[in-house]
């Protein structure tokens, strides 16, 4: 289980003349994530979605907060306890071709966690990464290309299979399907729908697109501005969502989309 308590995040952004004046990507959020379940979090792009999702990665340090997993508060982490932290938790981006270095094979880059974390012999890394292509259902003779030799869709599997590599407790998918045409894009959500069936980690799926929400789970956060404005329990469609903001992104769905 993952408890989040009032984490909040501030930047001070330069303006003209040298001003320097405070912005709140993300205000006192507070929610719970219970273990082995799926959440998203829906919003407009700078509604805060995806700094909320980095600090919860350990990626960036919130400026306030807490983020206990277990009996251990992620935000106060520094140095080789983070670093060692990191196993339990991993993130997917949006853009899958720049989360690979164009350099390494697609086998080196789902290798790199499994060394720096949880490190094997040459025979069981490259048993668990051979079995981690066919998890993602990504062809193994892939394994030795580069990130350019493959389509859209089998790099971001190649960035799910390195996600799990490490086997973590939690997960985020940030708009990790935005750039997809449309039938791949169904492709791996339900992809990740299946391993979050076969997971036993909790799963954080970031879109600003209600429908997506809806169809990867039933606990839904909405966010403004900075500021969680609504969670939904077992939601199961449109009705659900009562906060004047959701409404206001419902509406903006094309007309043959919107809940009557």
């Amino acid at each position: 289980m993952i408890q989040v308590k009032e984490l909040s995040k501030r930047y001070m952004i330069k303006e003209a003349y040298g001003r320097r004046t405070p912005l709140d990507a993300v205000r006192q959020a507070s929610f719970t994530l219970a273990d082995g379940t799926g959440y998203a979090l829906v919003g407009e792009s700078g509604s805060g979605k995806s700094t909320l999702a980095r600090m919860l990665a350990g990626i960036e340090r919130p400026s306030g907060g807490e983020i206990w997993l277990g009996d251990r508060n992620l935000a106060a982490l520094k140095g080789r306890e983070l670093r060692l932290a990191r196993a339990e938790f991993q993130m997917v981006l949006q853009n899958s071709r720049s989360a690979l270095d164009p350099r390494r094979t697609i086998y080196e880059s789902i290798a790199e966690p499994i060394r720096c974390l949880v490190p094997a012999g040459k025979q069981q890394e490259r048993k668990s990464i051979h079995e981690l292509a066919e998890k993602v259902q990504l062809p193994v003779q892939l394994l030795g290309r580069l990130p350019h030799e493959l389509s859209g869709g089998q790099q971001q599997r190649a960035c799910i299979a390195r996600a799990l590599s490490v086997a973590p407790q939690f997960i985020v998918f940030d708009e990790s399907v935005s750039g997809l045409d449309v039938t791949v894009r169904k492709q791996i959500l339900d992809l990740i729908l299946r391993l979050k069936r076969e997971e036993r980690s909790i799963f954080l799926f970031i879109t600003h697109d209600i429908d997506v929400a809806l169809y990867m789970a039933e606990n839904i956060f909405v966010m403004k501005e900075g500021v969680i404005v609504e969670q939904i329990a077992n939601a199961g469609s449109y009705a659900d969502f009562t906060h004047e903001y959701s409404r206001t992104l419902i509406e903006a769905l094309p007309p043959k989309t919107v809940f009557r």
